[in-house]
């Protein structure tokens, strides 16, 4: 199936390569994944180049299917930026990517200090490493900086201009780092709970516990809810979150066997700076 699937791919991205029309001047664009790396972008090259997001508001970048029209603002931009471990990129992104060799990849996870996570297929246990670095702003500063770099060595006429929204967005990005850090060491609350486990960076990044209530990308069984409620209690957990794209009834019972409020958070959202802001509130309150 998969292999009928890449076949597919390529003959659709060969096609797309050759309708393109070659008078078009490709400069002025360049791709990402998701939408928090589409705002990073948006903010270093202002009005100065066209950046497309390929995975629209609300669709799971692990899963996500390519169709022509995404294709093309892929082939069709000379800088393609990605974060290195989502679904997609390891599954679609490489059939396309084969067939458009005038796209350079930018990968930016170099720098980054991965957190390995578990995971069992087909009866076996697979390590994996965690793509979610966005979601700690220590992170994305380093996303940031790896963006600058690409950006200015692919436009080097206009690099004061990207330096200075660059320096712009990086102090935004220090102070929000401060701010997080004094209202956390306000509080004692240092466990949170969450569905899928998408703030391992915040946690790691922020001296927080984070406890999964998602197996393998499913709800807990009874016996694992259980043991989750009891450590939940144990640990003082007063804030569980989950995302949009997720909403089992097994969450809305665990937060009140344990007497938490359930927080709705958006991690993959354009202005996901202000779901990072949501996240460290709610966990300080």
């Amino acid at each position: 199936m998969l292999k009928t699937k890449g076949i597919f791919l390529l003959l659709l991205a060969s096609l797309i390569i050759g309708c393109v029309n070659n008078s078009v001047e490709q400069r002025g664009k360049v791709a990402v994944t998701i939408l928090p790396q589409k705002y990073l972008l948006d903010r270093i090259v202002g009005d100065s180049l066209e950046v497309v997001c390929v995975i629209p508001n609300g669709a799971n970048p692990e899963e996500y299917a390519a169709t022509p029209r995404l294709m093309k603002d892929v082939v069709t931009s000379s800088l393609y930026f990605k974060i290195g471990e989502l679904g997609f990129e390891k599954t679609t992104l490489p059939s396309i990517l084969n067939n458009a060799p005038n796209v350079k990849v930018v990968t930016l996870s170099e720098d980054i200090e991965f957190i390995a996570s578990q995971c069992t297929h087909g009866g076996e246990e697979h390590s994996h490493y965690d793509p979610h670095y966005w979601s700690s702003p220590k992170m994305v500063r380093i996303m940031a900086t790896n963006m600058f770099n690409a950006i200015s060595e692919f436009d080097s006429k206009n690099r004061s201009y990207y330096e200075f929204n660059y320096l712009q967005l990086v102090a935004e990005l220090d102070s929000l780092d401060m701010q997080i850090e004094s209202v956390l060491s306000k509080s004692s609350n240092k466990q949170f709970a969450i569905f899928h486990p998408s703030l391992s960076y915040f946690a790691r990044d922020y001296g927080l516990q984070q406890l999964s209530l998602e197996q393998n990308g499913k709800a807990m069984a009874p016996r694992t809810m259980k043991l989750a409620i009891e450590e939940a209690v144990k640990s003082g957990v007063k804030t569980v979150f989950i995302q949009n794209e997720f909403s089992p009834e097994q969450v809305n019972t665990f937060a009140q066997e344990i007497g938490a409020s359930v927080v709705v958070i958006n991690p993959l959202a354009y202005d996901f700076i202000e779901e990072i802001n949501k996240v460290a509130y709610a966990i300080a309150k």
